[in-house]
């Protein structure tokens, strides 16, 4: 038998391409077809909040040659909203690595006249605001659910199909609020074209360490982040989930990929074996679980 990998590996990623998982993951399989010897393609099957990409990976040849490069939504989120999900992340997926987290912000657009989360309320409890999420029962999505259910503010849903389109709709004015990611919202803040009010998460972010959280400006509980990992069909021989996990770590040793990403607001787990991200994804799947109950969102 040949060494793995003796052919193309394709990283199926669940979303269209100019989301952050499609570039983290494109970034990630450059460097790692370097060290792989072999070309790394990236497939975007998007659809059905992940679901799509994930039921197809969890049918793939347990052979290492079809893998899964997914974010929170796909891994920990889905089984609490969908409840005819043809695939069990915890049982049909090998974890092999984490690729780090991000923080969600909420982002405006400067015309809307906004400096601060109290203004956001003042205007949400008024008129009422629209948001562009980056698909139904993603981070973007409920972290509008939360932040409306934490404040009373009157927030309509807008659901598009990735984190660009729904970006595009901001800038546009088509709605008013989004909550995206800050490695995709990076450039537009950066340009000045829209303005970062706040974060979803618990502790401020080194790359934007004047923006301060929800909580401290006055809404409390509400800690939303997500995660990008490698995984691939559960039974696939040992061997090569253990060559998948030495070129993942290979590849986050890299000085150049991890300035690259943490220079987007990345935050790269200090342990990423297959074993840490398994126990990762059974926590967060319960808090998640609590998270889609407190709320009542459903998608099926």
């Amino acid at each position: 038998m040949a060494a793995y990998p003796e052919r193309p590996i394709t990283f199926v990623v669940p979303y269209p391409p100019g989301g952050p998982a499609d570039l983290i993951g494109r970034a990630v399989a450059v460097e790692m077809a370097k060290l792989a010897g072999q070309p790394i393609i990236v497939e975007n099957r998007a659809g059905a909040g992940g679901n799509i990409a994930g039921d197809y990976v969890a049918r793939a040849n347990k052979d290492g040659y079809t893998l899964l490069f997914g974010s929170s939504p796909v891994l920990v989120i889905n089984p609490a909203l969908y409840k005819n999900l043809k695939f069990n992340p915890l049982t049909d997926f090998q974890a092999i690595a984490d690729f780090g987290s991000l923080p969600n912000a909420i982002l405006v657009n400067r015309s809307l006249g906004v400096s601060s989360v109290p203004q956001l309320l003042q205007q949400g409890k008024k008129d009422g605001l629209t948001y562009a999420s980056a698909g139904s029962g993603g981070t973007t999505h409920l972290s509008g659910v939360l932040f409306a259910q934490k404040t009373g503010a009157n927030l309509v849903h807008i659901p598009y199909k990735g984190s660009g389109p729904a970006l595009q709709a901001l800038l546009a004015n088509q709605v008013q609020v989004t909550f995206t990611d800050i490695y995709t919202a990076k450039p537009f803040v950066d340009g000045g074209q829209l303005q970062m009010l706040a974060l979803t998460t618990s502790g401020r972010s080194a790359l934007f360490p004047q923006v301060q959280t929800l909580s401290e400006q006055g809404v409390k509980d509400v800690d939303v982040s997500v995660f990008f990992a490698l995984l691939a069909p559960s039974g696939i021989p040992e061997e090569v989930k253990s060559k998948l996990s030495q070129l993942s770590q290979a590849v986050l040793k890299d000085p150049q990929l991890r300035q690259q990403l943490e220079s987007r607001g990345l935050n790269i787990p200090e342990r990423n074996a297959p074993e840490d991200l398994a126990q990762k994804m059974k926590r967060e799947s319960a808090v998640w679980a609590d998270i889609v109950r407190s709320s009542g969102a459903s998608l099926d």
